[in-house]
């Protein structure tokens, strides 16, 4: 990662930063900062871990890092926000996660992500000093807006510049992406990929395997209401079941089309996707209704007659093995068809949302954000009632299209509107929802811009 122009930053992050130096107080060592961007999804929700397109902007909401080298060997963490105590643990080959949920968790992803990436370039672990970092995050957290990407995206750059450390970005994405699979939710490269690589005034058409990414201008009349529900949706909390679920009902349907289609190494629905390139998501949503029932048992028996495998095997496919196992609540069966009928059909949205934004035509893009919305609700079953109530209000006040965005479960929804329109969509929000619940609008919901991607200021 190269070092950025301070013309990057807004005077709020460069406020930031320089409260958060204060703070580190000076060793005399050179002390750096690094900004890190949370992001809004747009349309391709729930199809990256498939390894499928989706189409996200960075937002003007970051984390902010400074950080300074440390000879101890350790790494010190501080908050600017109390409720998140302060953090200290060693530099190691492998590093035990403190108990779920704690924030420093995602900043331990990101050092072992980064540990493990130059081992296999040779780097021994003597090679890496410790650090002091200091946080300021302004991305609300578990409000579907990727406080947690910024937050490991942010970790591992500083970590990488103490250390005097360099990856293309969009390797540094892949890299991090994985790395957050350390606090136990097997999410796709999304998030990472939109906070290191976003660009001011514009969407990111993100394709997977090999993750490729194509900037998509804004139409300057497009405005994005972002709005939070109020309902917490955090992933390495009680949502992170339910996310996971999900991730091994689409490998499952995977499994079952390469059965029928006699494919061989395949893993993910987009692994589908890219070996059928004869077949449009219809036809395969079609062969999956022929070939397997729409749910199956999750102790798997019946599902591994369906694809010729015990069902040992086929649970080491889909659910993985040793600390990353995703576990099943056994009382429930996987659903299946209707799983892969929203990945599917949301990636033949994203392909048409491109072309749509890119051209200008808001309408279009509204509706099939509509239509995702109603897939994310109905196939995925990761809507709520709040979600679905605030989409709604948002659409009745004159939004062009409305959508929960991130993972769902709660969090938040994304409205685009025309520029003229997205006050009287926030007033409408703020007099149906917000009040009603007794919440706080301000702190609640704003029209979002797509701003720039990570950066790093070595000397600050």
């Amino acid at each position: 990662m190269t070092s950025a122009s301070k013309h990057d930053w807004d005077d709020s992050e460069l406020e930031r930063a320089m409260l958060l130096r204060r703070k580190l107080g000076d060793a005399g060592a050179p002390v750096l900062a690094v900004r890190a961007p949370g992001r809004v999804n747009l349309i391709g929700e729930h199809t990256d871990y498939s390894g499928l397109p989706v189409m996200p902007v960075a937002i003007d909401r970051s984390m902010v890092v400074v950080a300074t080298r440390s000879e101890s060997g350790e790494i010190e963490l501080g908050n600017a926000d109390s409720s998140y105590p302060p953090r200290t643990f060693t530099v190691a080959r492998k590093i035990a996660p403190y108990p779920g949920g704690d924030w420093g968790n995602y900043v331990k992803a990101a050092v072992q992500g980064v540990i493990d990436h130059f081992a296999r370039r040779g780097v021994e672990l003597d090679r890496f000093q410790g650090a002091r970092m200091r946080f300021d995050g302004r991305v609300p957290a578990a409000a579907g807006l990727s406080s947690s990407a910024a937050l490991t995206v942010a970790s591992a750059l500083a970590f990488m510049a103490v250390n005097g450390l360099e990856l293309a970005p969009i390797e540094t994405a892949a890299m991090v992406a994985r790395s957050e699979w350390y606090v136990g939710t097997m999410a796709g490269g999304m998030d990472q990929a939109a906070s290191l690589l976003g660009r001011r005034n514009h969407a990111l058409f993100i394709e997977f395997d090999p993750l490729r990414v194509r900037p998509v201008r804004m139409p300057p009349e497009a405005a994005l209401v972002v709005a939070d529900s109020g309902e917490a949706a955090d992933k390495s909390g009680r949502v992170r079941d339910e996310y996971n679920r999900r991730v091994a009902e689409c490998r499952l349907a995977a499994r079952i089309m390469a059965h029928q289609l006699r494919l061989t190494r395949v893993r993910i629905l987009g692994d589908v996707v890219r070996a059928a390139p004869d077949r449009n998501a219809a036809d395969l949503i079609e062969l999956l209704g022929q070939a397997a029932p729409a749910r199956v048992a999750p102790d798997l028996k019946e599902a591994s007659a369906l694809v010729a495998a015990t069902p040992d095997l086929l649970a080491r496919e889909v659910l993985g093995e040793g600390s990353t196992r995703i576990a099943l609540d056994r009382a429930r069966p996987m659903e299946i068809l209707k799983r892969a009928r929203h990945v599917l059909s949301e990636t033949q949205r994203v392909f048409d949302a491109a072309r749509a934004l890119g051209e200008g035509r808001l309408d279009e893009m509204g509706a099939l954000m509509n239509e995702s919305h109603r897939s994310l609700r109905d196939d995925f079953e990761c809507s709520t009632q709040r979600l679905d109530r605030m989409v709604e209000c948002a659409r009745a006040a004159g939004a062009l299209g409305a959508r929960l965005t991130g993972a769902g479960f709660g969090g938040s929804i994304v409205a685009l509107c025309r520029e003229g329109e997205a006050e009287r969509v926030i007033a409408a929000l703020d007099r149906e929802y917000y009040s009603t619940l007794g919440i706080d609008p301000l702190r609640s919901r704003a029209v979002l811009h797509a701003a720039p991607g990570a950066d790093v200021i070595d000397r600050f």
